[in-house]
């Protein structure tokens, strides 16, 4: 009776202590930004393209992919970096975008993050 009464322990404590170790990670995705207003007046040439030159042109002038210089930069990007109306989708936000590659390259700003977020959403116009 003894023995069967300590079995019957020993087993309880081993589930119990395997009930326990399990660990659980959730990720749980960061809420997607909202949309833009209606009326969002987004330019890719007074907006965008300036972003480029000030921050991407240094690397991006013809010999590294995609080209950034202005009047060959649009072409470039759309739609081979860029899904018009999907940022989080886009090559070109997820890139500059916290974890993405460009990152640890140069220091994109949210302002900035958050003009080709709404250049993108707006439908990724060349204006």
């Amino acid at each position: 009776m003894k023995k069967r009464f300590l079995r019957l322990l020993f087993l309880s404590g081993t589930l119990l202590a395997l009930l326990t170790a399990c660990e659980y990670d959730y990720n749980v995705p960061a809420p997607p930004k909202p949309a833009p207003p209606a009326n969002d007046t987004i330019s890719y040439s007074q907006d965008v393209q300036p972003f480029f030159t000030a921050k991407c042109v240094s690397c991006h002038a013809g010999s590294l992919a995609p080209n950034l210089v202005a009047g060959q930069s649009y072409a470039a990007v759309v739609p081979a970096f860029v899904t018009a109306n999907s940022p989080e989708t886009s090559e070109l936000y997820t890139v500059c975008a916290p974890g993405g590659s460009m990152v640890s390259y140069g220091n994109v700003t949210s302002a900035e993050l958050d003009l080709l977020y709404r250049w993108i959403f707006a439908g990724a116009k060349n204006d």
